[in-house]
């Protein structure tokens, strides 16, 4: 097998691994995390050649002190998660050190099964680990896409043993055997649901330079949020301009069309500079343009629900559900699954001695997450909820004892029915917005029906539990004293 080859088929199969790591942790199945500590072991003793390392939760005890893996005599540590939070990444580093480890190790790392933030805070994190821990934030969280690079200047011998190892779980086979030499399973393979839709998007890109005026501070230095500035800019001079563009080296990018007369944008870019690309040869570029494409989508899809009453809630990253009429304390919204059905995504609580006074706003909520995967692009949807209070919706100083409480209450089943019950949505929006007058010449995203993967291991339905059906679904019974 050509170099080359190998270097590809590692992509792509620590990818998916990723992907399955995501879907699982999004579905509340957590028990992937372990299994995953044992094939991130071998992959970094064959591509970082630490030929010592081992999985301390095995051979130690269970749920070693903030790591997982350690390799004694290369002194280095790993913690392997799927949660990519600062959180997380503070929570490790004071329990490393709260235990001493930094005595016995000179590395630690952290390694993330789904796919790590774009930036981390040095002062939180330098905080956390104190004086007496080394921890670089750019060297020492990694995540698949670091894992490839390194094995792409691998050893060819090491870099096919790293592929065996992960062909080897992905096929559930030990290595060197094929499928072929076992009997078919007595069961016909079943699809496995994912937490993924795929996204459609406009096949032009255009990109224009900024005025000046709008990448000037009030002070006359140069504002380093660029798409801060062209907002600001649009609010003092006029008209406004929506919310789906991104704004980067002092261009804007959008899919609206900037050489159209009537275009949004034209009063905050310079005339004449207007460039028209191909969405692939712009985020095919490098990282740092993926990402910016990225985090153009998700500002196109925040205008197309904004329209549909679905606000983003910047400080927590969600996607909330609104009422449809300023005083409506309660919003349904109608879908089909395997029935026709209903589902509350928006409701006020009044307080039982003052029935005019809101005990709690509860919003039907979900986070997203944009993947390109062989040149496809998929939204991964995360179903949540969200409390808030004020007119404005701001987050109930209450909101984490509530999510609580309502997040005992869910199975499994009913997160999954909830994945589905969003992508139904998003689907009828689109039929909406196809036939709306208002979204006929604005660029917008689109989305398919959920992805399925073919070859999954048929389960007995009978061991899944059934729905809990509460006899009095009120939050305000169990928490009115709040």
């Amino acid at each position: 097998m050509k170099h080359s080859e190998l270097i590809n088929q590692f992509r792509e199969e620590i990818a998916k691994l990723a992907l399955e790591v995501e879907s699982s942790v999004a579905m509340g199945h957590f028990d992937i995390n372990k299994i995953c500590e044992d094939v991130i072991c071998g992959l970094f003793r064959e591509l970082y050649g630490f030929g010592n390392l081992r999985n301390l939760n095995g051979d130690e005890k269970q749920n070693f002190p903030g790591i997982d893996l350690a390799d004694d005599e290369a002194r280095v540590a790993i913690q392997v998660t799927s949660d990519k939070s600062l959180e997380k990444i503070k929570d490790t580093l004071k329990t490393v050190a709260g235990h001493g480890l930094q005595e016995r190790y000179d590395r630690f790392i952290i390694y993330n099964l789904t796919k790590k933030q774009g930036t981390y805070s040095e002062t939180a994190i330098s905080a956390a680990a104190g004086d007496s821990l080394r921890f670089d934030s750019r060297s020492d969280i990694l995540d698949h896409r670091d894992v490839s690079r390194k094995a792409a200047n691998a050893d060819p011998l090491r870099l096919k043993a790293a592929v065996d190892l992960l062909l080897a779980y992905t096929r559930g086979l030990d290595v060197g055997l094929a499928e072929e030499d076992f009997d078919p399973p007595e069961e016909p393979p079943e699809l496995l649901g994912t937490n993924l839709v795929e996204v459609y998007f406009p096949p032009t890109l255009f990109i224009a330079e900024i005025v000046p005026e709008a990448l000037k501070g009030k002070k006359g230095g140069k504002l380093r949020n660029h798409r801060q500035g062209v907002k600001d800019f649009s609010r003092e001079n006029g008209p406004l301009v929506p919310s789906d563009f991104e704004a980067s080296e002092g261009r804007l990018i959008t899919f609206h069309d900037l050489e159209a007369g009537d275009n949004p944008f034209r009063h905050v870019i310079e005339e004449g500079t207007v460039e028209d690309f191909s969405p692939s040869d712009y985020y095919g570029i490098d990282e740092d343009h993926e990402r910016t494409f990225k985090s153009l989508l998700r500002f196109t899809l925040q205008q197309k629900l904004y329209k549909h009453d679905v606000l983003w809630q910047h400080i927590e990253r969600k996607f909330i559900f609104l009422p449809h009429r300023p005083k409506q304390n309660k919003r349904t919204e109608n879908w089909t699954g395997q029935k026709a059905s209903s589902r509350m995504v928006f409701e006020r609580k009044f307080k039982t001695a003052k029935k005019d006074e809101v005990l709690s706003t509860r919003h039907f909520a979900f986070s997203v997450d944009f993947m390109r995967l062989d040149d496809r692009w998929y939204m991964a949807l995360t179903p949540d909820w969200f409390f808030s209070f004020g007119d404005d919706y701001r987050r109930s100083f209450y909101g984490d004892k509530l999510l609580s409480g309502l997040k005992r209450m869910e199975k499994n089943r009913s997160v999954y029915d909830q994945f589905r019950f969003l992508a139904s949505w998003l689907e009828d929006i689109d039929t909406q917005d196809l036939f709306s007058e208002e979204s006929a010449n604005t660029p917008t995203l689109s989305f398919a029906a959920p992805l399925k993967l073919p070859g999954g291991r048929a389960l007995d339905e009978r061991l899944w539990e059934p729905l809990q059906v509460q006899a009095n679904d009120s939050l305000q019974g169990r928490l009115g004293s709040l």
